[in-house]
């Protein structure tokens, strides 16, 4: 009987804690309008900067391409370039 009275105590505390943490997710997570005013601050949102990213990003794919083509360990490569 000890058993089962330790599993319901233990059940109903966990189950507190849940709820108790649920309300305060609530309280604190920004809501829809929020959320889309911050969503527009993003960097991906910027034209300028989603093409730069673009470019850094084929800059890096051609050098991992031109390293992965030769035998010669680029890493060892002094200065990088």
């Amino acid at each position: 009987m000890e058993t089962v009275r330790r599993i319901v105590i233990t059940t109903l505390t966990l189950g507190a804690f849940g709820g108790v943490g649920g309300v305060l997710w609530l309280l604190v997570a920004p809501g829809e309008k929020r959320r889309l005013e911050m969503s527009k601050n993003y960097p991906e949102a910027n034209p300028a900067t989603l093409a730069e990213v673009r470019k850094r990003n084929e800059l890096v794919l051609q050098v991992i391409k031109e390293a992965a083509e030769t035998n010669e360990n680029v890493s060892r490569k002094s200065p990088w370039k």
